[in-house]
């Protein structure tokens, strides 16, 4: 029997039932209705199409989900009960179910733990790329495929979308690009690309109505080498080769952008629900060096953050915050930890961890970072040491170490985030 797929058509969204949902199954006699669980970790295995799921309570491999291809990133969903392998080269994403998941019974929220397994959906489109994952509902941008035709495309859903089989919404853009689509409550703030431009460079307004996006505004603002974006509080942050846009509302239907300058470019902008404030960075100068800055959204400043022990020429390879957003930790490419630690005046330096990764990758795939939503830790794959690196974000120090008989890349904790 084929997989049941998400479909995106020439309409885009025609969809299709999975192939079972969520649920707990059987009878419910409301015992055991809260369940003590770290969760369990889905890992890419480096050039393999095994997905492990890794318990975290029993600290073991539960189960090995075969996926289609070797993925070339894994995501948590908005929710935090599936993991997302993208299969970018293949058009395709598969879904897996971590096992670990809570439901709304009314009187009262029941915790299941059950085992892992690979749902019969699939997500397809061309190139499926980014992802935002904002406010319980999540975005893939789909690139297209400008050779054959195919046009860059989103689709939205939450974590009950997949759980029956099916997506909230989607839309399909004038232009294959290499862009992004964010979710930003009842809008999608997208990427535009100019006819016979080489990449995006303004953004477009898009409302959702039921199933479709219909389009409200394009954006006049320019921003040259567009990549990288997150949306808080219905402010939308979009990076640039000279700075950023910063895209908020203006009352309840259009939307205004400013721009903000940095003295090197932006790629990517990191953030968490629980701070005000954004870190944006790229990679720039002679030799080429990971620049980081503090964006304060209300001043609309951006300021250089200077990390002690951060050299020219050091470069990032993995970033992520605590549970709470108080801390930002970034690995530079000799393998040391760099901590940061939110405070009024902006990112301030907290510690130093070398040998975090003791032999660093010399090319990608690199470790990865994955919070754990349920405990104060966090966690980095560690390819060429096969093992899992534990950190206490309490006391932003390494817990300990797991060993792993494979190498592991991309890393997604799933679990009930607490």
């Amino acid at each position: 029997m084929n997989p049941t797929k998400y479909c995106l058509g020439a309409l885009l969204c025609a969809v299709l039932a999975a192939c079972g949902g969520g649920g707990g199954g059987g009878a419910d006699r409301h015992e055991n209705t809260t369940i003590d669980t770290a969760g369990r970790l889905a890992i890419a295995e480096d050039a393999g199409t095994g997905l492990r799921v890794y318990d975290l309570d029993g600290s073991r491999v539960e189960a090995t989900l075969a996926l289609a291809n070797p993925p070339s990133a894994v995501y948590t969903s908005p929710g935090g009960r599936f993991a997302l392998a993208f299969q970018r080269p293949q058009d395709l994403v598969q879904v897996a179910d971590g096992g670990v998941f809570q439901e709304d019974h009314g009187d009262h929220l029941h915790d299941y733990k059950q085992a892992p397994r690979l749902l019969g959906s699939r997500i397809t489109g061309p190139q499926p790329t980014h992802y935002d994952d904002r406010a319980g509902q999540a975005a893939i941008f789909m690139d297209g495929r400008e050779a054959a035709g195919a046009l860059a495309s989103a689709v939205l859903f939450t974590d009950a979308n997949l759980a029956a089989g099916n997506l909230a919404a989607a839309v399909s853009f004038a232009s294959a690009m290499h862009g992004f689509a964010e979710p930003n409550g009842n809008f999608l703030i997208a990427s535009y690309r100019a006819p016979g431009g080489t990449g995006p460079t303004q953004v477009e307004v898009y409302r959702r109505n039921g199933a479709q996006y219909t389009f409200v505004e394009r954006l006049p603002e320019q921003c040259p080498g567009m990549h990288g974006s997150y949306t808080r509080a219905g402010v939308t942050f979009v990076g640039c080769s000279d700075g950023l846009l910063v895209v908020a509302p203006q009352g309840t239907s259009t939307f205004a952008a400013t721009r903000v300058a940095t003295p090197t470019g932006v790629g990517t902008i990191a953030g968490h629900p629980a701070t005000a404030r954004v870190i944006a960075f790229g990679n720039a100068g002679t030799p080429s060096t990971t620049r980081f800055y503090d964006v304060d959204p209300a001043a609309r400043t951006a300021t250089p953050i200077t990390i002690a022990g951060w050299t020219e020429g050091r470069l990032r390879r993995a970033h992520g915050f605590s549970r709470d957003g108080r801390h930002f930790f970034v690995l530079d490419d000799a393998g040391t930890l760099h901590v940061l630690e939110a405070a009024a005046a902006g990112w301030t330096s907290r510690k130093t961890i070398s040998g975090a990764i003791a032999v660093m990758p010399s090319a990608a795939p690199f470790p990865q970072f994955a919070t754990n939503e349920a405990r104060n830790e966090a966690y980095l794959s560690d390819p060429n040491g096969r093992q899992l690196v534990v950190l206490n974000t309490s006391t932003q120090e390494i817990a300990r170490r797991l060993p792993l008989d494979f190498r592991p890349t991309y890393l997604a904790w799933t679990g009930i985030k607490r």
